[in-house]
């Protein structure tokens, strides 16, 4: 543990100290009202003394809290659109490619850091007590990684930031001095630093000692202490172009080797920032901060200059008394009509006896019958039943302050409601120009906040040469949310370094209006009387698909892109995407006139030859009706043929029987009977195979003709077989002797 008089002595725990001390008084009141407004703006909104009368007293005390709502309209209506980091070079170093990967990478860091958060708490606190902040750290991306990574990270409590009192800038970036404290238990502090003085043995020197209020009996205070030191130092100019500062540069002899020389020198200074995490009595952490802007960012809502001191306000600051109102006289309105006395009877003495109690619990209960008398207590008749008498209404004044406070509201707040300002039917276009107008009168918030942004962006711009300054694949983030991985600073082969973030300047120009959704909404909605143009579509139908929110609509867009040469633009190569759309369009040309020309060459190929397979489909239509023909001819003769051989036939066999019994009568010898009747039967043979040969030679001449037509040498189309001449088995079978 280091000695506490030596430590104390540091001047930079001094200037801490007295630091501290200057913005708590140079900002008390501003301080003071901001978290009077903070109270005042959750529901604390009734002063002490007439909130504790009422209490004592049994009266109500309402809180009717309008102002939260009209904080929360401005809130989320940032929200809609929030700004947007864009990066464009500002020298002949800076590249338009380089520009858009670290503008993904500006995006990527806002991603990773959860920015919104950080944004969206620093414009809550602006919008109700007049500021709030965010701001910018490194730390390494893992406990075994030596990449480091930028972060955006909210700040909670902007009570706990003492930001430069002389900063005038409407972003920050004038700071020379921020003091962001907290205070922890003294356990919690032995925790996370074993062996530092906790202060226990501290005492305070004098009656008034400012130390004394960053070490308590059970606190202490920490601070984190940001700071600009300048050094005096000479601006050099080498003859090769380079700029560095002198206490820098190489030895002369080292330039004189390499043929350098000095141009140009100048006196200039060198701005470092240092941060330091203090105690009143040590320091705990000090480094040296990689950019040249304090990364404590503070977002403003309203401010003015009034005798010199700047007074910083918020939407409440103003609304406060009419809010007051508003509240009084909800609650007396409230309060006269639950206290008014209840309705009373009014009847004649006596009427009530032996009904006493129904008659006192009939403004209590609901009683089904309430009976009396008609006489009164000296026995007169009444000539009528008790009548109700009806209470005094609500006074007409409050009723009316009531009403008309909240206008008084919506006036000092300059918000109003489009919808009650109008009568009558109002159209959409004019209800929204309506909504416009009164969104102008608080547009100073998001306005202010812009400038912030477009100051962190600066800030991010100045730490990514010196964080990312080797090669690594890093995630970066483009206009439409999709991710992509890029190497940066990669040295290729012919020694050129690829996405080189080390090199060039570059600005910040931001890029304000609704958001993404909301501009693809717009997108869609102007597209779509468009699209109904075929020529159109067919141009640009996957930008319509691509801006539409419905399961599928990427997958179309996709398909339609891959049929669209224009939409294959590849924006990761150096040609301008303008250049690649026209490639595009002219490859397209060329593919379409190679269509042409290929079907040109088709029908010049294959037309005479549809002429012949028509003609040739013709020509065998002809020949299968001339075979059918044939056929039917050939089928008729065979027919007739069949039937003159069997007549015949059956005319020699009858035959043959007649002279065999002829033969037999008159007393042949059987060898000569068996020669007679071979003789017959070869004779009959003969005749059957000359019926056969006449049957076979009128067959049809377009056969051999098909076999031609066919174009298949050697085989013949399938035809019905040939009729051959069947004769019955009886004739078949030679003659011989009879049983």
């Amino acid at each position: 543990m280091s000695d506490y008089q030596d430590q104390s002595s540091d001047p930079r725990i001094q200037d801490a100290i007295k630091f501290l001390r200057l913005v708590g008084e140079a900002d008390s009141m501003n301080r003071s009202s901001a978290l009077q407004d903070l109270k005042f703006a959750a529901g604390d909104q009734w002063p002490v003394e007439i909130q504790n009368s009422r209490n004592l007293e049994a009266r109500p005390c309402l809180t009717i809290n309008k102002i939260d709502a009209y904080c929360r309209q401005v809130e989320n209506q940032q929200r809609q659109q929030r700004p947007r980091i864009k990066v464009h070079p500002v020298n002949n170093e800076g590249d338009l490619k380089v520009a858009q990967v670290i503008e993904g990478i500006t995006r990527h860091i806002e991603v990773n850091s959860n920015a919104d958060t950080a944004y969206d708490t620093a414009f809550a606190y602006a919008v109700r007590m007049g500021w709030g902040y965010w701001r910018v750290v490194t730390d390494y991306v893992s406990e075994n990684s030596f990449e480091q990574e930028i972060y955006i990270e909210p700040i909670d409590d902007p009570f706990s930031v003492y930001f430069d009192p002389n900063s005038v800038a409407p972003d920050g970036s004038d700071a020379e001095k921020c003091l962001v404290a907290s205070v922890i238990p003294k356990h919690v502090f032995r925790q996370m630093y074993p062996g530092a003085d906790d202060g226990v043995g501290f005492q305070p020197r004098a009656t008034g000692d400012s130390s004394a209020e960053w070490v308590t009996k059970e606190d202490i205070r920490i601070a984190e202490y940001f700071y600009i030191d300048r050094k005096k130092v000479d601006l050099v100019m080498l003859s090769d172009g380079t700029k560095d500062w002198a206490d820098k540069l190489p030895p002369k002899e080292v330039l004189d080797e390499a043929g350098i020389i000095e141009v140009e020198r100048r006196s200039s200074y060198r701005k470092v920032v240092k941060w330091c995490k203090l105690t009143a009595m040590e320091i705990l952490e000090e480094k040296e901060w990689a950019g040249k802007w304090i990364p404590i960012i503070p977002c403003y809502g309203a401010q003015v200059t009034i005798e010199g001191k700047r007074k910083k306000y918020g939407l409440v600051r103003n609304a406060k008394d009419p809010q007051r109102m508003f509240n009084f006289w909800r609650t007396s309105l409230t309060e006269s009509i639950a206290l008014a006395p209840k309705a009373k009877w009014l009847m004649a003495e006596g009427q009530d006896e032996g009904h006493e109690n129904e008659w006192a619990m009939a403004n209590i209960k609901s009683m089904p019958v309430l009976r009396y008398k008609q006489t009164d207590i000296e026995g007169r008749v009444v000539p009528q039943p008790p009548q109700r008498l009806q209470p005094e209404p609500p006074p007409a004044g409050i009723m009316e302050a009531a009403s008309e406070v909240g206008q008084d509201l919506q006036t000092v707040l300059g918000i109003f409601d489009p919808a009650q300002q109008m009568i009558g039917n109002v159209s959409g276009k004019a209800l929204q120009g309506q909504q416009q107008q009164v969104d102008m009168s608080n547009f100073h918030f998001y306005d202010n906040m812009t400038r912030s942004i477009k100051h962190t962006g600066k800030i991010i711009l100045d730490l990514i040469p010196k964080i990312y300054d080797t090669k690594r694949v890093l995630r970066i983030i483009g206009a439409d949310g999709k991710p992509d991985l890029t190497t940066l600073n990669d040295l290729q082969a012919t020694g050129e370094v690829l996405n080189n973030v080390t090199v060039g300047e570059y600005d910040v120009v931001m890029d304000t209006g609704p958001g993404y959704n909301s501009k693809r909404q717009e997108a869609v909605e102007a597209m779509m009387p468009m699209m109904a143009q075929n020529e159109i579509f067919q141009v640009a139908g996957d930008l319509l698909f691509r801006n539409m929110d419905f399961p599928g609509a990427d997958v179309i867009a996709d398909r339609l892109a891959a049929m669209n040469p224009l939409a294959q633009i590849d924006e990761k190569i150096d040609i301008a995407p303008q250049v690649q759309m026209k490639l595009m369009q002219l490859q397209k040309m060329v593919q379409d006139q190679q269509q042409q020309m290929q079907a040109m060459g088709l029908d010049i190929k294959y037309g005479m030859s549809k002429e012949g397979v028509r003609q040739e489909g013709e020509t065998r239509r002809e020949l299968i009706k001339g075979i059918a023909k044939a056929h039917n001819t050939e089928t008729m003769s065979e027919v007739k043929v069949n039937d003159q051989n069997t007549r015949s036939i059956t005319s020699q066999n009858k035959t043959e029987i007649d002279a065999v019994v002829k033969l037999l009568l008159a007393n042949i010898s059987p060898v000569d009977l068996m020669r007679k009747i071979e003789q017959m039967n070869a004779e009959q043979y003969a005749f059957s195979e000359v019926a056969a040969q006449d049957i076979h030679q009128g067959a049809s001449p377009f056969i051999g003709q098909m076999d031609m037509a066919s174009g298949l040498p050697g085989q013949a189309p399938q035809m019905q077989p040939q009729m051959q001449p069947q004769m019955a088995p009886e004739m078949q079978q030679p003659m011989g002797m009879p049983q």
